[in-house]
Formats: structure tokens, C-alpha cells, sequence
């Protein structure tokens, strides 16, 4: 096995390689020559050193990476319809809108690239009424999918390639969908999450939930006002710090099963972003339970039908059977949503903009320092019975 330092090594390389090609591919440079003698130059060397194997893997990532993230850096200046990156992305969107309908793509390219504009403006009022907004957005959830894919095949080979693969499927997705609020949160906290794992360590959730906060607002001190930050956040501190106590209260010591633990989490998350969401929106849906609990434990194979769809498109008897299953499935997810968004009667709404709701906070916080100060005072007196 290769020594750890060769993969990033090859990954820095990668990305400093990927660089110089974004600007022949700019300046129209012999670029598709220089790719190709560069792509027959990995494969040989692949072949008479399979050893070497994860070290160039390491060096396309590196130039993966750099090209998703000048795309990105350069959406704002120019249409960048020259973009290797964004072209790759919308070719990969036309196989899956040929084996996908119209309204069932919109829906299974918003999970898996991100691509929310197209959905129809009755369909985005409806994921609002219901609380599901959060699904057709890039988020912790799709993070989650794609770290746990990129552990369970590399962590075969090694730990460390666990970590560093599972590390270049975060960049790629945050490079990909954009450095927004909500996705650089989630991503950092990957991160770390992963690197405490690699060094047999835990983060407390409240510590790791601290330490991000202050990373992203020295990145951009104006993501403090900005909803999806504000949301983020809130939705995570729910499920690390209310959902335990939810757990405990209802299950005791015991663990509860896939429903309870769904429905326990959406809770949670549901009362952490209560305020933020009276505030900005104005609204809180009081059936976002049932929505979350029938559309997300199905959203993984959703995101991996509409990928594959892509995949196999051309290939005849494979696609016409994955078309099917990904229609079918995201056809059962709008008709979740277009029921429950019938529903609006189920709509607490009050004016937005009322700084009182922040109060709330305060009913939620009380009883958890609470049961953190009486579980530490029987920590003190179980140290001093020991002793």
C-alpha cells in the first residue's frame, strides 16, 4: 500500500495541473489535445503500476475540483456557457430529462444537482406549505449520502482512503452546487466530523456547532443575517441537542426504531427553526412530520435512480426499466407533496418580521441547561462517591 502522503501529494498536483487547464481552456489552447494525451499518459502508467492506482485517482480529483470551483467562482462575471464543468453538468442533465417526464426531472435534478430553479412556482408554494423546502436544496442530508457511499467503497481499501475520498466527495458537492450559507456549514461540519472519526476522537455537537459558526462568519461576517446560515444552523442544533433529550424522554435508554427516530428528528429540528421561520416567513406547517417521514426515507433512492438514469441513458432495456423506477418514485414523492400543499388550513402564520418570536428560544433553551446542569451535578457526586 502507497504511503498516505503520496494521495495528497497527487491531489495537490491535480489541482494545480486543473488550474493551468482552466486557462487553456479559456483562451481555447490546444485544450482537448493536452486532455488527451493526459488521459492516455494516467491510463499507462495506471497499467504498468496498478499500485499507483489511488495516486492518480487522487490527481484527477485534484483537477476535478479546481475545475468545479473556477465554474463557480465565474458564474457571476459570465454565462460561462464555455465551462468544461457546467457543460459536462447540463449534458448530464439532458440524459436524465430523456429518460425522466418534464415535472419528474425538475424534481430529481433539484435532489441530485441542485438545480431548484426549474421547478413550477405552485410546486415550490406547495414544499413551503408542507416544510419540505429543505429536500430540493443541497444540504447536510445529500452530504450525508454521498460521505457514506465515498466511506463504505474506499474504507475497503483503507482508513485513511476512507477519509480522503469521503473528504473530495464533500468539496466536489459544495464546488458543484455552489458556496452557499447552508452547504459551506454543512460541508465544514462534514469535515470535521470526518477528521474526528480518522483520529479515533468526538466532537461535542454544541462545540462542533461553535467552531463552525465562527469559521463561516469569518469567511463572510453577513451570513449572520442570512436565513439559509440562520436555518441551517438551527435545523442542526435541534437535531444534535433536542433530538438526544427527545430520544431519552420517550425511549428511555433504548434506541428507537427508523419511524420514531425520523419523527423524533423532524421535531427537533422542526422547534429549533421555529423562530427563524416565524420571523422571516411568517409561517409554520403543522404537518411537516407526516411529509418528512413519507418523503425522506426514500430521498437517498431517489437521488440514485435519477444518477443512474444519466448513467444508462442510451443503453437499451436498462434505461427503459431505471426511467421507470426513478418515475415512479419521484412521481410518489409530488404527489406527497401536492397533497399535504393542498392543505394550507394547517398554516400558523403571523406577520413576519416580529423580533418577539426570538423569545421562543428561550422555552426551548431553559430545559435543556436544565438537564445539563443536573447531569453534571450527578456526575460531581458519582466522582465523589468513587473516590
Amino acid at each position: 500500500m502507497i504511503h498516505r502522503s503520496w494521495m495528497v501529494a497527487g491531489l495537490n498536483v491535480g489541482v494545480i495541473f486543473g488550474a493551468i487547464l482552466a486557462v487553456i481552456v479559456d483562451v481555447g489552447f490546444f485544450a482537448p489535445v493536452i486532455w488527451a494525451a493526459v488521459a492516455l499518459a494516467l491510463a499507462i502508467v495506471t497499467f504498468v503500476k496498478p499500485k499507483l492506482f489511488l495516486i492518480v485517482l487522487a490527481f484527477v480529483a485534484g483537477n476535478l475540483l479546481i475545475l468545479c470551483r473556477a465554474a463557480n467562482e465565474s458564474t457571476a462575471k459570465t454565462t460561462n456557457e464555455d465551462s468544461p464543468v457546467l457543460i459536462a453538468r447540463d449534458w448530464f442533465a439532458d440524459r436524465i430529462d430523456s429518460l425522466i417526464p418534464e415535472k419528474e426531472n425538475k424534481l430529481g435534478k433539484s435532489y441530485l444537482l441542485g438545480m431548484k430553479s426549474g421547478l413550477p412556482e405552485d410546486f415550490t408554494e406547495y414544499l413551503r406549505v408542507v416544510g419540505l423546502t429543505h429536500i430540493v436544496v443541497a444540504s447536510g442530508a445529500h452530504l450525508s449520502i454521498l460521505v457514506e457511499i465515498a466511506r463504505k467503497i474506499f474504507g475497503k481499501l483503507s482508513r485513511f482512503a476512507g477519509l480522503f475520498f469521503s473528504l473530495l466527495f464533500i468539496l466536489f458537492f459544495m464546488a458543484m452546487v455552489g458556496w452557499t450559507p447552508s452547504i459551506m456549514r454543512a460541508g465544514i461540519m462534514a469535515i470535521l466530523a470526518l477528521v474526528t472519526w480518522y483520529v479515533g476522537r468526538k466532537m461535542a455537537p454544541l462545540r462542533m456547532i461553535i467552531t463552525v459558526m465562527a469559521i463561516t462568519l469569518l469567511i463572510k461576517p453577513s451570513f449572520l443575517l442570512n436565513t439559509g446560515w440562520l436555518l441551517s444552523f438551527a435545523s442542526y442544533a435541534g437535531i444534535m441537542l433536542v433530538g438526544p433529550e427527545l430520544n431519552k424522554f420517550f425511549y428511555g435508554e433504548k434506541k428507537p426504531g427508523f419511524i420514531g427516530s425520523t419523527v423524533l428528528t423532524t421535531v427537533a429540528a422542526t422547534i429549533m427553526t421555529l423562530p427563524v421561520t416565524l420571523y422571516f416567513f411568517g409561517a409554520v406547517s403543522l404537518i411537516s412530520v407526516f411529509a418528512n417521514l413519507l418523503i425522506l426515507p426514500t430521498l437517498s433512492y431517489a437521488m440514485g435512480l435519477t444518477f443512474l438514469a444519466g448513467v444508462v441513458a442510451g443503453i437499451p432495456g436498462i434505461e427503459t426499466l431505471v426511467g421507470f423506477l426513478a418515475t415512479k418514485l419521484l412521481d410518489f414523492h409530488i404527489a406527497v407533496v401536492e397533497f399535504f400543499g393542498e392543505m394550507k388550513y394547517v398554516l400558523v402564520q403571523i406577520q413576519p418580521y416580529q423580533v418577539w418570536v426570538f423569545l421562543i428560544y428561550i422555552i426551548i433553551v431553559a430545559p435543556l441547561i436544565f438537564l445539563w446542569l443536573k447531569k453534571r451535578k450527578q456526575n460531581s457526586l458519582y466522582d465523589i462517591m468513587k473516590a
